[in-house]
């Protein structure tokens, strides 16, 4: 009734026409590139929505106006922007607009006094938070509009499926906050990562600090990360700090190495499992620049990422952590079906009260009060981040999920003895049985790096150390399985103990499905 009501009042003040047919999806489209974004409306609108696409307004004030008009229905909920908001290539006709809001807490910090944000499109009401799930795709011509639209649909075909869904890659660089401050949120980085993210799936860390053992020979950092992105993952984290168009280097005693930027981008190339790319940096979302920035550059990759969440200036710890810890929430515990969606749900609790936060926004919390140079500003920052973060990509991508393969193994198990292990198989195919350890386990203890050594060999053994931290799984086992219950014996290596997981992935050509239970192993006595 209330629907009805809103769109009778709409009516009356002239908002709506009696003939405009309801739509859960607005697309401001150039006239150019209308013709190319067929493919992606009829796909779309396949799948249930009802895609409204109009041409934009000729400035910002004009397309908030514009989204209003058609939100005033009640049913829209989803707003996505074709065409680049600023770039000298770019024929005028083709641009769509950013809008500017007015900077409160990171201009303290060298940023500049206004934000480049699109949110404003998308907060219908004016209260600073969004209301619709948005996405810009900032293409350049109707040739890249149509690859995009072809990538989409690849990766959400079933027969994309694979074990790249159970891949979390993540690349750090050193924060400069300080010892004390960049230990603490080292520390509390890998308590997150290892306690938030289901121990089914598999992660790594590349991490830019000669003396950790997550670093790679940093002669081939930049290789590294590339490698890690183009075997293709569910999610490509970095954090640390970022330019419009580089990401920061890796610091020696001798001097610096590359990470990545918009020019070795042109070595991505997942193959399968393109990633959705975060950045948890300053700047490399700021596509209002006369050069595409980084997240553009690495978008018109045929084989970069899907989408891509980064910010458009300068952005701060505290916040982006708050909003990633809602975002992994979002994904492994609420039922989010698309990528928009995600994003839209983790800005409204990234600034609405918590009347019972979890123990790790606690913890990000009481961080952000101890740590950051404007304490006393931390609801502000979290507001400003919300016009600060950007999604490039398609607001409607569905989320990549492995279906639940459900264990039952023993609690506890006995070194160098038989193992039983039961689930049950959603569908036949080739399945993986593994004894993994915990991510904040090594299966032997690295080296510790006191001394910067430079020589070849010191090099050569930071892959040895790298491979080896990354290396958990201390048995496994592969088998063909049938849809229904299976049971498989396994043997329990004698050099296993302590606090580990059984971990189960099943793959057909158009099918992934993966589950863990954990399981405590009892050393074997001397």
């Amino acid at each position: 009734m209330s629907s009805l009501v809103s769109v009778v009042c709409a009516f009356l003040a002239g908002l709506v026409s009696p003939l405009d047919p309801p739509c859960d999806t607005l697309v401001i489209c150039p006239p150019d590139f209308q013709p190319a974004l067929k493919a992606w409306v009829a796909y779309r609108e396949g799948q249930g929505h009802r895609i409204r696409v109009e041409a934009p307004a000729k400035n910002s004030y004009g397309i908030r106006m514009q989204v209003r008009k058609v939100a005033a229905s009640g049913s829209l909920k989803n707003l996505m922007i074709v065409g680049d908001c600023a770039d000298r290539r770019a024929v005028a006709g083709r641009l769509v607009p950013t809008d500017y809001v007015q900077a409160k807490v990171n201009v303290k910090f060298g940023s500049e006094p206004e934000i480049s944000s699109d949110n404003t499109y998308a907060d219908v009401n004016s209260d600073g938070i969004p209301d619709l799930t948005l996405g810009r795709m900032p293409v350049d011509s109707p040739a890249e509009l149509e690859q995009f639209i072809q990538r989409i649909k690849e990766y959400e075909s079933p027969s994309s499926s694979g074990e790249w869904m159970r891949r979390m890659n993540f690349v750090a660089g050193m924060g400069g906050f300080g010892q004390l401050v960049d230990k603490m949120i080292e520390q509390s980085t890998k308590q997150i990562i290892t306690d938030l993210i289901p121990p089914a799936y598999e992660t790594s860390m590349t991490y830019g600090s000669w003396s950790s053992p997550y670093c790679p020979n940093p002669r081939r950092f930049s290789e590294t990360t590339i490698e890690r992105f183009n075997q293709g993952c569910m999610f490509w984290c970095y954090i640390g700090h970022g330019s419009q168009r580089r990401l920061d280097r890796v610091m020696l005693p001798d001097g610096r190495c590359e990470i990545l930027d918009c020019e070795s981008a042109k070595f991505l190339d997942a193959q399968q499992g393109s990633p959705i790319a975060i950045f948890l940096a300053c700047y490399t979302g700021a596509a209002d620049g006369p050069d595409d920035c980084l997240s553009e550059e690495m978008l018109r990759r045929p084989g970069g990422p899907i989408a891509i969440i980064s910010s458009s200036r300068v952005a701060m710890p505290y916040a982006m952590a708050v909003l990633s810890l809602e975002m992994l929430d979002g994904y492994f515990e609420r039922e989010v079906s698309t990528l928009g969606e995600l994003i839209l749900q983790a800005k409204q609790k990234l600034v609405t009260p918590q009347a019972d936060p979890n123990q790790y926004r606690v913890l990000v919390e009481s961080m952000g009060k101890a740590f950051s140079p404007e304490p006393g500003l931390l609801d502000e920052e979290r507001k400003e981040h919300v016009h600060l973060m950007h999604l490039f990509g398609d607001p409607l991508l569905r989320l990549k999920k492995p279906t639940q393969v459900d264990l039952k193994v023993p609690e506890t198990s006995q070194a160098d003895q038989p193992i039983s292990i039961r689930g049950v198989a959603p569908f036949n195919g080739n399945m993986t049985v593994e004894i993994s350890y915990k991510r904040d386990r090594f299966r032997n203890r690295p080296p510790r790096r006191r001394e910067y050594d430079s020589s070849e060999d010191a090099f050569h053994q930071y892959d040895v150390v790298y491979r080896e931290t990354h290396e958990l799984t201390c048995w496994q086992t592969k088998v063909q399985v049938e849809q229904g219950g299976f049971k498989i014996q396994g043997l329990v290596p004698k050099d296993a103990s302590g606090e580990c997981f059984v971990r189960v992935m099943i793959k057909s050509p158009d099918a992934f499905a993966m589950g863990s239970q954990p399981v405590y192993i009892d050393a074997v006595q001397d």
